[in-house]
């Protein structure tokens, strides 16, 4: 890491202005922290961002500055209080917003129209600003002034839906995959404006909204009912569209496996000493394979997983080139040398909490690589230095206090 750490990254000398709370947006804003982007976490002053408040804490604290989850989503930024609700407060982000080259919020639609600090005022005192907001429904539609969470958006985005077992009620993914999508496409529209305004010189607005993420994610189950008019509902581990595809139990465990090619399903009949279901009929096509699934496949697959570890699993199949994994827990895949060496759990120190592992940068850059170089800030940790840079005085700063607009 330590070479790594002298190459400059990705988003050195991007100042973004970091409005968000709870998931979404302050995955969305990490992630290009991780990349070089200077992102100054604005808080509420006193009580801070809601996931302060969220567990665990370190030996059984409360929150503020010791949550683990508001340490792992705001790591590489700098924090500070201010009271939006105040006039000084609003004049200080406008000072802040024309140093700035991203504004990111993601506050109910209508939140910043209300306080005076919507687009299209921040956009006169800084037209290069790049203006980003996350929400539940976008800032338009039937639904749009809604709030919503991850579940919230789940549900009405069709996944649960699809989630599942048959016969068994919907559920929920089991991570906020509308909150790490729609975080993650903020990111992406985020360098898409900052790319054109590269260009045009002109900033823009980027809009991403939860329920539209998980609508776009449903992969082919919104283009078959579409084409056919069919929809496939909760299948558990299976692929509706391909077989064998599924989980399976081994003498000590769970093994995954996906023979979603000709070839592949050809190479796990001899691994299983079936070469026979090559030469059937009724599994000559992916579609027959779906269709006679549970009937032929599944119940040879069920006896071959049940005779052998997982060790021996992985040994046939890796040496057939067969995707496969086992199913692991948290704890092995912390642990897993492929994890290490990755570089996806790091370890960071926090002033409070201490020596602590979170999750590390997935995005992997040869030339200005992504990386974790410091821990969340404690609330209102950088005030004094953001506003002296501002050109406010000390005795300026002293009357902040005392107003309590930090």
């Amino acid at each position: 890491m330590a070479s790594q750490e002298k190459k400059r990254k990705a988003l050195e000398g991007v100042r973004i202005i970091d409005l968000t709370i709870a998931y979404n947006g302050p995955f969305c804003t990490m992630n290009l922290a991780d990349q070089g982007a200077e992102v100054i976490k604005i808080e509420r002053t006193e009580v801070g961002d809601q996931t302060r408040t969220w567990p665990p804490f370190k030996d059984g604290g409360t929150g503020v500055n010791d949550s683990g989850y508001y340490a792992f989503l705001n790591r590489n930024k700098k924090g500070m209080t201010l009271d939006l609700q105040s006039a000084k407060g609003k004049e200080i982000l406008k000072k802040l917003v024309a140093t700035a080259d991203v504004v990111v919020n993601n506050f109910k639609t209508g939140t910043m129209e209300k306080l005076g600090l919507g687009y299209e005022t921040l956009k006169e005192i800084n037209p290069r600003i790049i203006y980003a907001s996350a929400s539940g429904f976008g800032s338009y539609g039937p639904l749009s002034e809604r709030p919503a969470y991850d579940i919230i958006a789940q549900a009405l985005g069709g996944i649960m839906s699809i989630t599942g077992y048959d016969g068994g009620p919907p559920v929920k993914v089991g991570v906020g995959l509308g909150d790490n999508f729609t975080g993650t496409y903020l990111s992406y529209g985020i360098a898409l404006a900052l790319f054109n305004r590269e260009k045009t010189g002109v900033g823009q607005k980027v809009e991403v909204a939860m329920t539209d993420t998980i609508v776009s994610i449903l992969e082919a189950a919104i283009v078959n009912y579409t084409m056919t008019g069919e929809m496939h509902g909760r299948v558990g581990n299976i692929d509706p569209y391909t077989a064998p595809f599924d989980m399976f139990k081994a003498k000590d465990g769970y093994i995954v496996m996906a023979a979603a090619s000709q070839l592949l399903w050809e190479k796990l009949c001899n691994v299983m000493g079936r070469p026979d279901f090559i030469d059937n009929p009724e599994l000559a096509t992916t579609g027959l394979r779906v269709k006679n699934y549970f009937t032929i496949i599944k119940p040879a697959m069920v006896d071959w997983n049940a005779a052998h570890t997982i060790k021996e699993l992985e040994t046939m199949l890796y040496e057939a080139g067969i995707p496969h994994a086992p199913v692991l827990d948290v704890d092995q895949v912390v642990n897993h040398p492929n994890t290490k060496a990755r570089e996806m759990v790091v370890e960071v120190d926090h002033p409070v909490i201490g020596k602590m592992k979170i999750p590390g940068v997935p995005v992997k850059l040869s030339a200005t690589p992504g990386g974790v170089d410091f821990p969340a800030p404690l609330l209102g940790q950088h005030n004094e230095e953001i506003l002296e840079s501002l050109g406010y005085s000390k005795e300026a700063i002293e009357e902040f206090r005392k107003d309590k607009v930090l």
